[in-house]
Protein backbone atom coordinates (compact mmCIF):
# COMPACT_ATOMS: atom_id res chain seq x y z
CA UNK A 1 0.00 0.00 0.00
CA UNK A 2 1.47 3.29 -0.71
CA UNK A 3 1.92 5.74 2.16
CA UNK A 4 0.27 8.65 0.37
CA UNK A 5 -3.04 5.99 0.80
CA UNK A 6 -2.15 4.86 3.69
CA UNK A 7 -2.55 8.25 5.45
CA UNK A 8 -6.51 9.14 3.43
CA UNK A 9 -7.23 6.04 5.87
CA UNK A 10 -9.87 7.64 8.28
CA UNK A 11 -8.46 5.54 11.18
CA UNK A 12 -4.80 7.43 10.74
CA UNK A 13 -6.16 10.71 10.58
CA UNK A 14 -4.20 11.54 13.52
CA UNK A 15 -1.02 10.49 12.18
CA UNK A 16 0.63 13.75 10.33
CA UNK A 17 3.26 13.60 7.23
CA UNK A 18 6.12 16.31 8.99
CA UNK A 19 8.85 15.64 5.98
CA UNK A 20 9.26 13.44 3.16
CA UNK A 21 6.35 14.40 1.23
CA UNK A 22 8.01 13.61 -1.88
CA UNK A 23 8.49 9.72 -0.96
CA UNK A 24 4.94 9.07 -0.07
CA UNK A 25 4.59 7.02 -3.42
CA UNK A 26 6.87 4.72 -1.60
CA UNK A 27 5.23 1.17 -1.06
CA UNK A 28 4.09 -0.44 2.56
CA UNK A 29 4.27 -3.59 2.54
CA UNK A 30 4.78 -4.29 7.15
CA UNK A 31 4.72 -2.44 9.88
CA UNK A 32 7.17 -2.53 12.78
CA UNK A 33 8.15 -1.14 16.18
CA UNK A 34 11.82 -0.16 17.25
CA UNK A 35 12.13 -1.76 20.56
CA UNK A 36 15.99 -2.24 20.41
CA UNK A 37 18.58 0.61 19.34
CA UNK A 38 20.24 -2.48 16.56
CA UNK A 39 17.27 -2.21 14.26
CA UNK A 40 19.63 -1.02 11.39
CA UNK A 41 20.42 -4.45 10.62
CA UNK A 42 17.24 -5.83 10.37
CA UNK A 43 15.71 -3.54 7.76
CA UNK A 44 14.21 -3.91 5.05
CA UNK A 45 12.36 -2.50 1.54
CA UNK A 46 8.53 -1.75 2.06
CA UNK A 47 8.96 -1.24 6.38
CA UNK A 48 7.38 1.30 8.35
CA UNK A 49 8.54 1.46 11.62
CA UNK A 50 7.35 3.81 14.75
CA UNK A 51 9.03 4.41 17.88
CA UNK A 52 8.82 6.40 21.02
CA UNK A 53 11.67 8.05 20.11
CA UNK A 54 13.49 6.31 23.36
CA UNK A 55 16.79 5.31 21.98
CA UNK A 56 17.54 8.57 19.50
CA UNK A 57 16.39 11.76 21.58
CA UNK A 58 19.71 11.76 23.49
CA UNK A 59 21.64 11.01 20.46
CA UNK A 60 20.65 12.24 17.26
CA UNK A 61 23.41 11.38 15.38
CA UNK A 62 21.73 7.54 15.82
CA UNK A 63 18.35 8.74 14.39
CA UNK A 64 20.41 10.36 11.57
CA UNK A 65 22.26 7.83 10.53
CA UNK A 66 18.90 5.41 11.23
CA UNK A 67 17.13 7.71 8.44
CA UNK A 68 19.78 7.48 5.78
CA UNK A 69 20.27 4.02 6.27
CA UNK A 70 15.89 3.05 6.26
CA UNK A 71 15.94 5.43 2.95
CA UNK A 72 18.43 3.70 1.26
CA UNK A 73 17.04 0.29 1.94
CA UNK A 74 14.04 1.65 0.56
CA UNK A 75 11.89 1.44 3.80
CA UNK A 76 8.41 3.08 3.25
CA UNK A 77 8.98 5.56 6.30
CA UNK A 78 9.48 6.37 9.97
CA UNK A 79 6.67 7.16 12.55
CA UNK A 80 7.68 8.93 15.90
CA UNK A 81 5.33 9.52 18.79
CA UNK A 82 4.79 13.14 19.60
CA UNK A 83 5.38 14.45 22.84
CA UNK A 84 6.83 11.92 24.59
CA UNK A 85 10.64 11.71 24.44
CA UNK A 86 10.66 14.73 21.11
CA UNK A 87 8.63 17.47 22.46
CA UNK A 88 9.92 18.84 18.65
CA UNK A 89 11.69 17.19 16.05
CA UNK A 90 15.18 18.72 15.18
CA UNK A 91 15.27 20.52 12.41
CA UNK A 92 18.01 18.96 10.83
CA UNK A 93 16.15 15.66 11.06
CA UNK A 94 13.38 17.26 9.05
CA UNK A 95 15.49 18.70 6.71
CA UNK A 96 17.60 15.43 6.14
CA UNK A 97 14.22 13.52 5.50
CA UNK A 98 12.82 16.09 2.63
CA UNK A 99 16.51 15.54 1.21
CA UNK A 100 15.75 11.92 0.81
CA UNK A 101 12.35 12.40 0.16
CA UNK A 102 11.92 10.18 2.76
CA UNK A 103 8.36 10.01 4.76
CA UNK A 104 8.11 10.90 8.47
CA UNK A 105 5.57 10.86 10.12
CA UNK A 106 4.57 12.13 13.65
CA UNK A 107 2.19 9.68 15.60
CA UNK A 108 -0.83 10.50 17.99
CA UNK A 109 0.78 11.48 21.68
CA UNK A 110 -2.55 10.38 23.11
CA UNK A 111 -2.22 6.71 21.43
CA UNK A 112 -0.12 4.59 22.84
CA UNK A 113 2.56 3.14 20.23
CA UNK A 114 1.14 -0.32 20.05
CA UNK A 115 -2.74 1.67 19.59
CA UNK A 116 -0.94 3.07 16.25
CA UNK A 117 0.62 0.04 15.24
CA UNK A 118 -2.36 -1.71 15.57
CA UNK A 119 -4.28 0.59 13.59
CA UNK A 120 -1.53 0.99 10.71
CA UNK A 121 -1.83 -2.84 10.73
CA UNK A 122 -5.14 -3.56 10.19
CA UNK A 123 -5.22 -0.30 7.36
CA UNK A 124 -2.41 -2.57 5.42
CA UNK A 125 -4.28 -5.89 6.18
CA UNK A 126 -7.63 -4.61 4.55
CA UNK A 127 -5.46 -2.86 1.80
CA UNK A 128 -4.01 -6.00 1.04
CA UNK A 129 -7.17 -8.30 1.18
CA UNK A 130 -8.91 -5.07 -1.47
CA UNK A 131 -5.86 -5.33 -3.41
CA UNK A 132 -5.67 -9.34 -3.43
CA UNK A 133 -9.46 -9.20 -4.50
CA UNK A 134 -9.17 -7.06 -6.82
CA UNK A 135 -5.88 -8.69 -8.46
CA UNK A 136 -8.37 -11.96 -8.62
CA UNK A 137 -10.92 -9.97 -10.26
CA UNK A 138 -8.32 -8.36 -13.00
CA UNK A 139 -6.58 -11.91 -13.26
CA UNK A 140 -10.31 -13.33 -13.72
CA UNK A 141 -11.30 -10.79 -16.66
CA UNK A 142 -7.96 -11.53 -18.31
CA UNK A 143 -8.00 -15.16 -18.45
CA UNK A 144 -11.98 -14.41 -19.48
CA UNK A 145 -10.63 -12.81 -22.88
CA UNK A 146 -8.10 -15.34 -23.70
CA UNK A 147 -10.06 -18.30 -23.10
CA UNK A 148 -12.33 -16.54 -25.35
CA UNK A 149 -9.78 -15.53 -28.55
CA UNK A 150 -10.12 -11.67 -27.98
CA UNK A 151 -7.67 -9.88 -30.22
CA UNK A 152 -4.50 -9.38 -29.30
CA UNK A 153 -4.94 -5.41 -29.12
CA UNK A 154 -8.32 -5.67 -27.19
CA UNK A 155 -6.55 -7.87 -24.37
CA UNK A 156 -3.66 -5.20 -24.22
CA UNK A 157 -6.12 -2.61 -23.65
CA UNK A 158 -7.39 -3.91 -20.81
CA UNK A 159 -4.00 -4.43 -19.64
CA UNK A 160 -2.94 -0.95 -20.21
CA UNK A 161 -6.14 0.10 -17.89
CA UNK A 162 -4.94 -1.97 -15.05
CA UNK A 163 -0.99 -0.83 -15.43
CA UNK A 164 -1.86 2.76 -16.29
CA UNK A 165 0.80 2.13 -18.18
CA UNK A 166 1.36 1.82 -22.63
CA UNK A 167 2.35 -1.80 -23.72
CA UNK A 168 3.51 -3.36 -26.65
CA UNK A 169 3.89 -6.91 -27.63
CA UNK A 170 6.61 -7.81 -29.11
CA UNK A 171 8.30 -10.22 -31.68
CA UNK A 172 11.41 -12.12 -31.74
CA UNK A 173 12.65 -9.36 -34.46
CA UNK A 174 11.56 -6.93 -31.67
CA UNK A 175 8.89 -5.70 -34.38
CA UNK A 176 5.88 -4.52 -32.49
CA UNK A 177 3.08 -7.02 -33.32
CA UNK A 178 0.21 -5.17 -31.44
CA UNK A 179 0.06 -2.59 -28.93
CA UNK A 180 -2.74 -0.85 -26.66
CA UNK A 181 -5.19 1.55 -28.54
CA UNK A 182 -3.72 4.61 -27.22
CA UNK A 183 -0.62 4.27 -29.04
CA UNK A 184 -1.51 2.01 -32.15
CA UNK A 185 -0.90 4.39 -34.57
CA UNK A 186 2.96 4.92 -33.39
CA UNK A 187 3.57 0.81 -33.62
CA UNK A 188 5.61 1.23 -37.15
CA UNK A 189 7.87 4.15 -35.55
CA UNK A 190 8.04 2.18 -31.98
CA UNK A 191 9.74 -0.85 -34.07
CA UNK A 192 11.91 1.68 -35.81
CA UNK A 193 13.42 2.99 -32.92
CA UNK A 194 13.64 -0.48 -31.05
CA UNK A 195 15.66 -2.10 -34.11
CA UNK A 196 17.99 1.12 -34.26
CA UNK A 197 18.61 1.20 -30.50
CA UNK A 198 18.55 -2.55 -29.44
CA UNK A 199 21.70 -4.34 -28.28
CA UNK A 200 23.09 -7.56 -29.07
CA UNK A 201 20.88 -10.44 -30.45
CA UNK A 202 17.23 -10.46 -29.70
CA UNK A 203 17.25 -14.08 -29.90
CA UNK A 204 19.61 -14.42 -26.81
CA UNK A 205 17.82 -12.06 -24.40
CA UNK A 206 16.49 -13.79 -21.52
CA UNK A 207 16.59 -11.26 -19.28
CA UNK A 208 14.40 -7.74 -18.00
CA UNK A 209 15.75 -4.95 -19.35
CA UNK A 210 14.84 -1.14 -19.81
CA UNK A 211 15.66 0.66 -23.23
CA UNK A 212 15.38 4.22 -24.30
CA UNK A 213 12.53 4.27 -27.18
CA UNK A 214 12.10 7.86 -28.39
CA UNK A 215 11.66 9.77 -25.92
CA UNK A 216 10.55 7.57 -23.56
CA UNK A 217 11.45 4.70 -21.41
CA UNK A 218 10.66 0.79 -22.62
CA UNK A 219 10.97 -1.93 -19.82
CA UNK A 220 11.19 -5.12 -22.04
CA UNK A 221 10.46 -8.35 -20.65
CA UNK A 222 10.98 -12.13 -22.03
CA UNK A 223 7.62 -14.13 -22.23
CA UNK A 224 7.58 -17.59 -21.68
CA UNK A 225 8.02 -19.57 -25.00
CA UNK A 226 7.22 -23.21 -26.53
CA UNK A 227 10.33 -22.81 -28.56
CA UNK A 228 13.22 -20.69 -27.71
CA UNK A 229 13.57 -19.39 -31.57
CA UNK A 230 9.89 -17.83 -31.27
CA UNK A 231 10.71 -15.62 -28.59
CA UNK A 232 7.96 -12.75 -27.91
CA UNK A 233 8.15 -9.88 -25.23
CA UNK A 234 5.70 -7.39 -23.58
CA UNK A 235 7.54 -4.08 -23.49
CA UNK A 236 5.82 -1.50 -20.69
CA UNK A 237 6.50 2.33 -21.06
CA UNK A 238 7.69 4.27 -18.29
CA UNK A 239 7.31 1.74 -15.95
CA UNK A 240 10.39 2.72 -14.10
CA UNK A 241 9.32 2.09 -10.31
CA UNK A 242 6.68 -0.92 -9.66
CA UNK A 243 4.58 -1.20 -6.80
CA UNK A 244 3.69 -4.54 -5.03
CA UNK A 245 0.11 -4.50 -6.70
CA UNK A 246 1.90 -3.54 -10.06
CA UNK A 247 4.13 -6.44 -9.41
CA UNK A 248 1.38 -8.70 -8.94
CA UNK A 249 -0.86 -7.51 -12.39
CA UNK A 250 2.35 -7.45 -14.02
CA UNK A 251 3.25 -11.64 -13.34
CA UNK A 252 -0.40 -12.07 -14.30
CA UNK A 253 -0.05 -10.35 -17.83
CA UNK A 254 3.19 -11.99 -18.26
CA UNK A 255 1.31 -15.40 -17.48
CA UNK A 256 -1.42 -14.77 -19.73
CA UNK A 257 -0.13 -13.31 -22.73
CA UNK A 258 2.57 -16.33 -22.44
CA UNK A 259 -0.41 -18.49 -22.58
CA UNK A 260 -2.16 -17.02 -25.70
CA UNK A 261 1.78 -17.03 -27.48
CA UNK A 262 1.72 -20.57 -26.52
CA UNK A 263 -1.41 -21.23 -28.63
CA UNK A 264 -0.11 -19.83 -31.20
CA UNK A 265 3.06 -21.64 -31.66
CA UNK A 266 0.77 -24.86 -31.54
CA UNK A 267 -0.74 -23.48 -35.00
CA UNK A 268 2.30 -22.39 -36.15
CA UNK A 269 3.87 -25.73 -35.67
CA UNK A 270 0.77 -27.16 -37.10
CA UNK A 271 1.13 -25.27 -40.31
CA UNK A 272 4.67 -26.20 -40.44
CA UNK A 273 3.98 -30.05 -40.40
CA UNK A 274 1.20 -29.04 -43.14
CA UNK A 275 3.58 -27.63 -44.93
CA UNK A 276 6.25 -30.49 -44.73
CA UNK A 277 3.26 -32.37 -45.92
CA UNK A 278 2.87 -30.89 -48.78
CA UNK A 279 6.33 -30.82 -50.50
CA UNK A 280 7.13 -34.21 -49.31
CA UNK A 281 4.18 -34.94 -51.22
CA UNK A 282 5.88 -33.35 -53.89
CA UNK A 283 8.94 -34.74 -53.56
CA UNK A 284 7.26 -38.06 -54.33
CA UNK A 285 5.27 -37.09 -56.87
CA UNK A 286 1.87 -37.40 -55.08
CA UNK A 287 1.25 -33.70 -55.63
CA UNK A 288 1.40 -32.36 -59.24
CA UNK A 289 1.79 -28.51 -58.80
CA UNK A 290 0.34 -28.16 -62.13
CA UNK A 291 -2.94 -29.54 -61.18
CA UNK A 292 -3.76 -28.45 -57.85
CA UNK A 293 -4.21 -24.73 -55.89
CA UNK A 294 -4.32 -27.01 -52.73
CA UNK A 295 -0.94 -25.24 -51.68
CA UNK A 296 -0.36 -23.63 -48.04
CA UNK A 297 -0.71 -19.85 -47.89
CA UNK A 298 1.88 -17.22 -47.09
CA UNK A 299 4.71 -18.97 -49.14
CA UNK A 300 7.82 -16.51 -49.66
CA UNK A 301 8.17 -17.93 -53.47
CA UNK A 302 5.96 -18.23 -55.84
CA UNK A 303 5.19 -21.64 -57.18
CA UNK A 304 5.06 -20.97 -60.60
CA UNK A 305 9.10 -19.31 -60.89
CA UNK A 306 12.34 -20.61 -61.30
CA UNK A 307 14.10 -21.61 -58.32
CA UNK A 308 16.75 -23.42 -56.13
CA UNK A 309 16.80 -26.09 -54.01
CA UNK A 310 18.84 -26.38 -50.78
CA UNK A 311 19.41 -29.42 -48.23
CA UNK A 312 20.69 -28.51 -44.84
CA UNK A 313 21.93 -30.79 -42.20
CA UNK A 314 24.18 -30.87 -38.77
CA UNK A 315 27.37 -33.43 -37.87
CA UNK A 316 28.59 -33.90 -34.67
CA UNK A 317 32.32 -31.86 -34.83
CA UNK A 318 34.41 -34.50 -33.19
CA UNK A 319 33.32 -37.77 -31.38
CA UNK A 320 31.37 -38.07 -28.36
CA UNK A 321 28.63 -35.46 -29.50
CA UNK A 322 25.20 -36.56 -30.25
CA UNK A 323 22.53 -35.51 -32.60
CA UNK A 324 19.38 -34.97 -31.31
CA UNK A 325 15.73 -35.46 -33.07
CA UNK A 326 14.12 -32.43 -32.19
CA UNK A 327 17.56 -30.46 -33.49
CA UNK A 328 16.34 -30.59 -37.12
CA UNK A 329 13.27 -28.57 -35.96
CA UNK A 330 15.70 -26.24 -34.36
CA UNK A 331 17.32 -25.40 -37.63
CA UNK A 332 14.28 -25.14 -39.37
CA UNK A 333 13.10 -22.27 -36.91
CA UNK A 334 16.11 -20.28 -36.73
CA UNK A 335 16.63 -20.26 -40.53
CA UNK A 336 12.88 -19.33 -40.34
CA UNK A 337 14.03 -16.81 -38.30
CA UNK A 338 16.77 -15.89 -40.21
CA UNK A 339 14.08 -15.68 -43.39
CA UNK A 340 11.69 -13.47 -41.68
CA UNK A 341 14.78 -11.13 -40.33
CA UNK A 342 16.31 -10.32 -43.95
CA UNK A 343 12.67 -11.13 -46.01
CA UNK A 344 14.24 -13.62 -47.88
CA UNK A 345 12.54 -15.36 -50.87
CA UNK A 346 12.77 -18.43 -49.18
CA UNK A 347 10.57 -21.59 -47.74
CA UNK A 348 11.67 -24.04 -45.86
CA UNK A 349 10.72 -27.87 -44.51
CA UNK A 350 12.21 -30.33 -43.52
CA UNK A 351 12.42 -34.27 -45.40
CA UNK A 352 14.02 -37.34 -43.97
CA UNK A 353 15.72 -35.38 -40.58
CA UNK A 354 16.67 -32.50 -43.28
CA UNK A 355 16.03 -29.00 -43.67
CA UNK A 356 15.19 -28.30 -47.28
CA UNK A 357 15.14 -25.22 -48.34
CA UNK A 358 13.74 -23.83 -51.67
CA UNK A 359 15.11 -20.64 -52.86
CA UNK A 360 13.52 -17.82 -55.30
CA UNK A 361 16.09 -17.11 -58.40
CA UNK A 362 15.26 -13.76 -57.60
CA UNK A 363 17.67 -14.40 -54.34
CA UNK A 364 21.65 -15.04 -54.52
CA UNK A 365 21.72 -18.61 -53.24
CA UNK A 366 24.86 -18.74 -52.42
CA UNK A 367 25.19 -15.27 -50.54
CA UNK A 368 21.92 -16.24 -48.42
CA UNK A 369 23.29 -19.71 -47.96
CA UNK A 370 26.47 -18.31 -46.93
CA UNK A 371 24.78 -15.51 -44.59
CA UNK A 372 22.69 -18.32 -43.22
CA UNK A 373 25.13 -20.86 -42.01
CA UNK A 374 27.54 -17.48 -40.33
CA UNK A 375 24.47 -17.64 -38.12
CA UNK A 376 23.85 -20.99 -37.58
CA UNK A 377 27.58 -21.43 -36.54
CA UNK A 378 26.47 -18.56 -34.06
CA UNK A 379 23.63 -20.45 -32.56
CA UNK A 380 25.26 -23.79 -32.04
CA UNK A 381 28.76 -23.00 -31.67
CA UNK A 382 31.55 -25.63 -32.32
CA UNK A 383 29.56 -28.51 -31.18
CA UNK A 384 28.32 -29.14 -34.70
CA UNK A 385 29.62 -28.91 -38.20
CA UNK A 386 26.67 -27.57 -40.41
CA UNK A 387 26.52 -29.12 -44.34
CA UNK A 388 24.77 -27.48 -47.19
CA UNK A 389 23.88 -28.90 -50.98
CA UNK A 390 22.66 -26.49 -53.76
CA UNK A 391 21.45 -27.40 -56.56
CA UNK A 392 22.68 -26.14 -60.02
CA UNK A 393 19.43 -25.86 -61.61
CA UNK A 394 16.89 -23.71 -61.29
CA UNK A 395 13.07 -24.82 -62.21
CA UNK A 396 9.62 -24.11 -61.07
CA UNK A 397 9.01 -25.91 -57.73
CA UNK A 398 6.79 -28.31 -59.97
CA UNK A 399 10.13 -30.00 -60.99
CA UNK A 400 10.80 -29.82 -57.27
CA UNK A 401 12.15 -33.77 -57.01
CA UNK A 402 14.77 -32.81 -60.23
CA UNK A 403 16.13 -29.90 -57.65
CA UNK A 404 16.24 -31.91 -54.64
CA UNK A 405 17.91 -34.72 -56.51
CA UNK A 406 20.45 -32.30 -57.08
CA UNK A 407 20.94 -30.94 -54.13
CA UNK A 408 21.36 -33.89 -52.42
CA UNK A 409 23.53 -35.18 -54.04
CA UNK A 410 25.81 -32.10 -53.69
CA UNK A 411 25.13 -32.81 -49.59
CA UNK A 412 26.71 -35.80 -49.61
CA UNK A 413 29.53 -34.42 -51.29
CA UNK A 414 29.56 -31.55 -48.44
CA UNK A 415 29.71 -34.17 -45.93
CA UNK A 416 33.15 -35.89 -47.04
CA UNK A 417 34.67 -32.46 -47.79
CA UNK A 418 35.73 -29.80 -45.77
CA UNK A 419 33.57 -27.50 -47.54
CA UNK A 420 30.35 -26.13 -45.91
CA UNK A 421 28.19 -25.46 -48.95
CA UNK A 422 29.09 -27.62 -52.10
CA UNK A 423 27.23 -26.72 -54.99
CA UNK A 424 25.71 -29.40 -57.64
CA UNK A 425 28.26 -29.74 -60.75
CA UNK A 426 26.73 -31.61 -63.81
CA UNK A 427 28.97 -33.76 -65.54
CA UNK A 428 30.47 -33.10 -68.35
CA UNK A 429 30.07 -35.15 -71.65
CA UNK A 430 33.67 -37.15 -71.14
CA UNK A 431 32.93 -37.91 -67.74
CA UNK A 432 29.25 -39.56 -68.52
CA UNK A 433 31.18 -41.35 -71.51
CA UNK A 434 33.44 -43.60 -68.53
CA UNK A 435 30.22 -44.28 -66.85
CA UNK A 436 29.65 -46.85 -69.93
CA UNK A 437 31.37 -50.44 -69.14
CA UNK A 438 35.01 -50.69 -70.61
CA UNK A 439 34.57 -53.32 -72.69
CA UNK A 440 30.99 -52.12 -74.26
CA UNK A 441 33.27 -49.02 -75.16
CA UNK A 442 36.26 -51.01 -76.30
CA UNK A 443 34.11 -52.50 -78.88
CA UNK A 444 32.68 -49.13 -79.59
CA UNK A 445 35.54 -47.26 -80.10
CA UNK A 446 37.06 -50.30 -82.52
CA UNK A 447 34.29 -50.73 -84.74
CA UNK A 448 34.51 -46.77 -85.49
CA UNK A 449 38.10 -46.05 -85.21
CA UNK A 450 39.49 -49.27 -86.26
CA UNK A 451 41.11 -49.24 -89.32
CA UNK A 452 42.57 -45.81 -88.18
CA UNK A 453 43.76 -47.34 -85.14
CA UNK A 454 45.50 -49.65 -87.18
CA UNK A 455 48.16 -47.12 -89.12
CA UNK A 456 51.81 -48.27 -88.24
CA UNK A 457 53.12 -44.91 -88.11
CA UNK A 458 52.06 -43.39 -84.68
CA UNK A 459 52.54 -39.91 -85.58
CA UNK A 460 50.63 -39.80 -88.64
CA UNK A 461 47.92 -42.27 -86.76
CA UNK A 462 47.76 -39.27 -84.22
CA UNK A 463 47.76 -36.37 -86.82
CA UNK A 464 44.44 -38.03 -88.23
CA UNK A 465 43.05 -38.38 -84.68
CA UNK A 466 43.10 -35.01 -83.76
CA UNK A 467 42.41 -33.07 -86.78
CA UNK A 468 39.33 -35.48 -87.39
CA UNK A 469 38.39 -35.15 -83.08
CA UNK A 470 38.35 -30.86 -83.96
CA UNK A 471 37.09 -30.82 -87.07
CA UNK A 472 33.95 -32.70 -85.37
CA UNK A 473 34.02 -30.90 -82.16
CA UNK A 474 33.98 -27.43 -84.20
CA UNK A 475 31.18 -28.15 -86.68
CA UNK A 476 33.08 -28.60 -89.46
CA UNK A 477 34.53 -25.35 -89.46
CA UNK A 478 38.26 -26.36 -91.34
CA UNK A 479 39.33 -22.75 -91.15
CA UNK A 480 39.60 -23.21 -86.90
CA UNK A 481 41.00 -26.14 -87.57
CA UNK A 482 44.22 -24.43 -88.96
CA UNK A 483 44.18 -22.05 -86.15
CA UNK A 484 44.05 -24.58 -83.70
CA UNK A 485 46.33 -27.06 -84.76
CA UNK A 486 48.89 -24.30 -86.55
CA UNK A 487 48.97 -25.63 -89.52
CA UNK A 488 47.70 -24.72 -93.11
CA UNK A 489 44.08 -25.11 -94.17
CA UNK A 490 45.14 -27.41 -97.46
CA UNK A 491 46.72 -29.56 -94.51
CA UNK A 492 43.78 -29.91 -92.65
CA UNK A 493 41.65 -30.91 -95.94
CA UNK A 494 43.96 -33.42 -96.78
CA UNK A 495 44.21 -35.13 -93.30
CA UNK A 496 40.61 -34.72 -93.59
CA UNK A 497 39.96 -36.61 -96.88
CA UNK A 498 42.79 -38.92 -95.72
CA UNK A 499 41.07 -40.50 -92.68
CA UNK A 500 37.73 -40.37 -94.72
CA UNK A 501 38.98 -42.71 -97.12
CA UNK A 502 40.35 -44.86 -94.87
CA UNK A 503 37.42 -45.09 -92.20
CA UNK A 504 35.09 -45.15 -95.92
CA UNK A 505 32.40 -42.58 -93.75
CA UNK A 506 31.12 -39.64 -95.09
CA UNK A 507 31.28 -36.52 -92.48
CA UNK A 508 28.40 -34.73 -94.17
CA UNK A 509 26.12 -37.85 -92.76
CA UNK A 510 24.75 -36.12 -88.98
CA UNK A 511 24.43 -39.38 -87.34
CA UNK A 512 28.04 -40.71 -88.94
CA UNK A 513 29.74 -37.38 -87.58
CA UNK A 514 27.81 -38.40 -84.10
CA UNK A 515 29.16 -41.59 -83.82
CA UNK A 516 32.78 -40.56 -84.58
CA UNK A 517 32.46 -37.86 -82.03
CA UNK A 518 31.48 -40.34 -79.40
CA UNK A 519 33.85 -42.66 -80.60
CA UNK A 520 36.48 -40.12 -80.28
CA UNK A 521 35.90 -38.86 -76.45
CA UNK A 522 35.94 -42.22 -75.69
CA UNK A 523 39.15 -42.84 -77.07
Amino acid sequence: MQMVNLLKANELKNIKLIAGANGIDRDTKLIGMIEAPDIESYLFAGQLLVTTGYHYYQNIDRLTELIKKMSAVGCAGLGIKANRYFKKIPNEIIQLANSLDFPLLLTPAKESLSQTVSSLIKVVIKSDVLRLSRAIQQNQQLSQLALNNTKYNVFLDQCAIYLKHDIVLLDSHFRVRFTNQAIWDQREKISSDLRNTAQGSYLSLSKEITINCGNRRLRIIPLMVMYSENKSFIGIFDLEKLTSMQQLQLQQVQNIISLMNSRTDVRKEDASHQLNEFFNNVLTGRISIDLTDQHPDKLNINLQENCYCAVCGLQPAKNGVLLFLNQVEQVRHLSDWFIDEYNIRATSFVSQQQLVLIISDSQNPEHFLSALALFLKKMFGNRYLLKIGLSHAKLPVNQLPSLYHEAKKAYTLAEQSNIVIQQFRPKKVSELLQLIPKNEANSFVTEILGPLLQIKNKQEMDDLLATLKLYLYNHQQINLVAQQLFIHRNTVVYRLKKAADILQLDYKDPEVAQRLLVALLLL
